[in-house]
């Protein structure tokens, strides 16, 4: 069936899927370096977070190609382009990370403790999104950058320069 599109949208259909590929790879590598670190830091040993990494690669396998899709509306809506100042992609960002990354991290820390504790524990999924949205202002933009960098590598313009 795909034999009978016009040639535009199967390129544009193959460049979706490619531009899906890429920011999910992009989101997870990211992930698996910083969540690493923050792993680390949170006292996790080597069986931790090699669960924790595990589980959070199959998470974002399932997520990344929908956060690339997500910060390209956000810098469509906030009409942020190639042109625009660093300071206001930070924020663009900062917003697109917060709206999507932290809302997808509550829902699995939920999941995690009604299989780890029997019952959703709203006091970690509260504490968890605070101190993800408090971090939120290094991970974000740190991930805009990778994810764009990333799509550079496979010839995929960035989110900004999607914009018109």
């Amino acid at each position: 069936m795909n034999d009978l599109l016009p040639l535009e949208q199967k390129v544009n259909s193959t460049s979706t899927r490619k531009t899906l590929l890429v920011d999910t790879l992009g989101n997870v590598t990211y992930s698996l370096i910083t969540g690493s670190a923050l792993d680390i830091s949170a006292g996790l040993d080597f069986l931790g977070i090699v669960i924790s990494r595990s589980s959070a690669t199959a998470i974002n396998s399932a997520t990344g190609g929908a956060y690339g899709w997500w910060r390209e509306k956000a810098y469509q809506l906030t009409n942020t382009n190639s042109e625009t100042g660093k300071l206001r992609k930070t924020l663009v960002d900062l917003l697109a990370f917060n709206a999507f990354q932290v809302p997808v991290y509550a829902t699995s820390v939920a999941i995690g403790s009604l299989f780890s504790d029997g019952q959703v524990d709203w006091e970690k999924v509260k504490d968890g999104s605070l101190y993800l949205t408090t971090i939120s202002p290094l991970i974000g933009p740190t991930m805009g950058w990778y994810m764009d960098w990333f799509r550079k590598r496979f010839g995929i313009k960035s989110a900004a320069e999607k914009v018109a």
